[in-house]
């Protein structure tokens, strides 16, 4: 199981008629990923444009997937978004946290 700081992406090959990116890892494996959900939002409204998706590149020493414009996604996220199983334990928000009381 990759831990955060080891996930380095050493291949990129995007589709924009899905709009995912199948990526591939130092350690082998390989996973796909969807940006669809981003698509025409915000910043991301240049994803609509298939050209503009297909310029998806690795980033510096493989920590990211990039566009041109700043885009760009850590490559930690982008595993453990496709990998969810591989993510480290988060702490609990404080108001999901049972009350604790302490006795006199």
């Amino acid at each position: 199981m990759p831990k955060v700081l080891d996930n380095i992406i050493v291949a990129a090959v995007p589709d924009p008629n899905t709009h995912t990116v199948a990526l591939t890892w130092a350690h082998g494996e390989t996973t796909v990923n969807s940006f669809r959900h981003l698509v025409g939002k915000g910043v991301f409204a240049a994803f609509s444009d298939p050209a503009f998706f297909a310029q998806a590149q690795v980033g510096d020493r493989g920590r990211s997937l990039e566009w041109p414009g700043e885009i760009d996604f850590c490559a930690d996220a982008l595993w453990f978004e496709a990998r969810p199983e591989d993510a480290p334990e988060q702490p609990r928000p404080f108001a999901d946290r049972p009350a604790q009381h302490s006795t006199p």
